[in-house]
């Protein structure tokens, strides 16, 4: 949030749940963000907290059966 601005990290995290949720591609993902930041590279973090968000959800799951 530090690195983005509050507003853009809604923005990122908001696109990229749902980019994965529709397996879009790499390519896409990486041009739709450099519309959105000047390096792409600055929305990993965004990416890899959802990462872990999901793995949390899946352990989660795991531990309710």
């Amino acid at each position: 949030i530090q690195k983005l601005g509050a507003e853009v990290f809604e923005k990122v995290y908001t696109y990229l749940k749902q980019a994965r949720e529709q397996k879009a591609s790499e390519e896409e993902i990486r041009r739709y963000l450099e519309k959105m930041v000047s390096r792409a590279s600055d929305c990993f973090e965004v990416d890899q907290l959802l990462y872990f968000e999901e793995q949390l959800q899946d352990s989660e799951a795991h531990l309710q059966l």
